[in-house]
């Protein structure tokens, strides 16, 4: 018996990508399930959280299953679910090998387990990764346009301010708050102690 285990990731966890990560989990369960020979060890996912770093909670519990010998194989939808940065691809690529594990990447139509596998891989991955990088340089420069044409951001919930129409206004009430957090962190306050002194 093959013990599988699945990983997914949404990078934002507004709700199209919450109900997305419900389908993946549901679509790896019963793709699972159907293999007569394999057995579901866990659907490992993180939600709200970029490919391009390696501190996701799910993924490093499932790193840890693998090196406790609790999975023989990891599937995942696509190379850049699994992480955006080559470099750390190849990496935990290798790890999971030297560990036994192999990945299937589904819609790539990757194998590591096969021996063309970490060449396409290579490939995949960088493309992922240029594919992150040209996101956010997409992203950065929509921003500075909008905020050049006064656009703002965000639905207005900063403590502080109040959003009318199209700028922000100091909110007098919060303002003290803020003030108050400065001023102590100034003094020397670390974080717990301003916390505990606004609780």
């Amino acid at each position: 018996m093959l013990r599988v285990a699945a990983y997914c990731r949404v990078s934002t966890s507004q709700e199209d990508q919450r109900n997305s990560l419900e389908n993946q989990r549901r679509y790896f369960s019963e793709y699972i399930s159907r293999q007569p020979d394999w057995e579901l060890v866990e659907v490992y996912a993180d939600e709200g959280l970029s490919g391009t770093s390696s501190d996701r909670p799910a993924f490093r519990r499932m790193l840890a299953a693998a090196a406790e010998e609790k999975i023989d194989l990891i599937l995942t939808k696509e190379v850049s679910r699994f992480a955006r940065n080559t470099v750390d691809t190849l990496a935990y690529t290798r790890l999971l090998r030297r560990q036994g594990v192999g990945i299937v990447f589904i819609g790539d139509h990757i194998d590591t387990r096969q021996n063309d596998g970490e060449f396409r891989l290579t490939i995949m991955a960088s493309v992922a990764q240029e594919e992150s990088r040209k996101i956010s340089e997409r992203v950065l420069a929509g921003q500075a346009i909008s905020r050049q044409n006064g656009v703002l951001y965000g639905t207005g919930n900063i403590i502080g301010y109040d959003r009318v129409g199209s700028t922000y206004v100091i909110n007098e009430p919060q303002a003290e708050i803020i003030r108050l957090i400065y001023s102590m962190y100034l003094d020397g306050y670390g974080e717990k102690a301003i916390v505990n002194e606004l609780t």
